[in-house]
């Protein structure tokens, strides 16, 4: 989802996103099933770019742009704007 989304996304927060998307992943449980695409990681951005990285996510699906992999980006929109609330709430 994360380089999905940099396809979306202006030059300066594209390569941010990539190098965390580069980085390490969470470990995964052991009963875990899925390879690369289903790693998870530390989202170290600044609040007010995860919430413009939303914005931009939202307004794609909104208006059915697509990503090179993905034809709906609903379920991308909504992971953003849960943690961009997830942000807000902790005051980060």
């Amino acid at each position: 989802m994360l380089v999905e989304t940099a396809s979306l996304l202006p030059d300066d927060i594209r390569t941010d996103l990539l190098e965390i998307a580069d980085g390490e992943p969470f470990p995964k449980p052991t009963d875990h099933k899925g390879g690369e695409d289903t790693d998870m990681f530390a989202i170290s951005l600044p609040a007010d770019v995860i919430r413009s990285i939303a914005e931009i996510v939202d307004n794609a699906a909104t208006n059915g742009r697509r990503t090179p992999r993905s034809t709906r980006l609903g379920g991308f929109a909504t992971a953003w704007r849960e943690l961009c609330d997830a942000r807000a709430g902790r005051r980060v």
